[in-house]
């Protein structure tokens, strides 16, 4: 049913990691899971990834002070310039009216609360892969052949 669907998730925190692969791995999704922005987007730039559920609190890791460290908010944006179809969500447990709107307007599909139940996971997740299979679907529409301008 997944057909090698490949969702990333970045938390800092290892139990969120688990709880995600763990509902996540229950729909036959292949999932990696990353501790910090900066692995996450390595992976990202060398693998294709369908969807990413991105914690917006991501702190730097010592070992990394010479890399740009990514943020959630960051890494949301640096996946949007890698692969547009990639359907983000943005995953907090600081919600804020201003932190929602920004994470929409940087292309967020969605804000998603901690704590969070399984059926959340398992919502977001499917309308974010019937998102881009309809981006891409649209996409080879238009690559199509054109048809009479009226």
């Amino acid at each position: 049913m997944a057909d090698n669907v490949r969702i990333m998730v970045v938390d800092d925190y290892p139990s969120a990691l688990e709880s995600f692969k763990m509902i996540l791995k229950i729909k036959d999704y292949e999932v990696d899971t990353f501790l910090d922005g900066n692995s996450a987007i390595s992976a990202f730039e060398k693998n294709k990834y369908d969807m990413a559920f991105v914690d917006m609190v991501l702190p730097m890791q010592s070992e990394q002070k010479e890399k740009m460290p990514y943020g959630g908010l960051e890494v949301l944006k640096r996946i949007k310039e890698i692969d547009p179809d990639t359907e983000v969500v943005i995953v907090t447990a600081y919600a804020s009216e201003a932190t929602h709107a920004n994470a929409i307007s940087l292309g967020a599909m969605e804000y998603l609360k901690k704590p969070f139940v399984m059926e959340d996971i398992y919502e977001l997740a499917e309308r974010g892969l019937r998102r881009r299979r309809a981006k891409a679907a649209r996409r080879e529409g238009e690559t199509g052949t054109i048809g009479p301008i009226h």
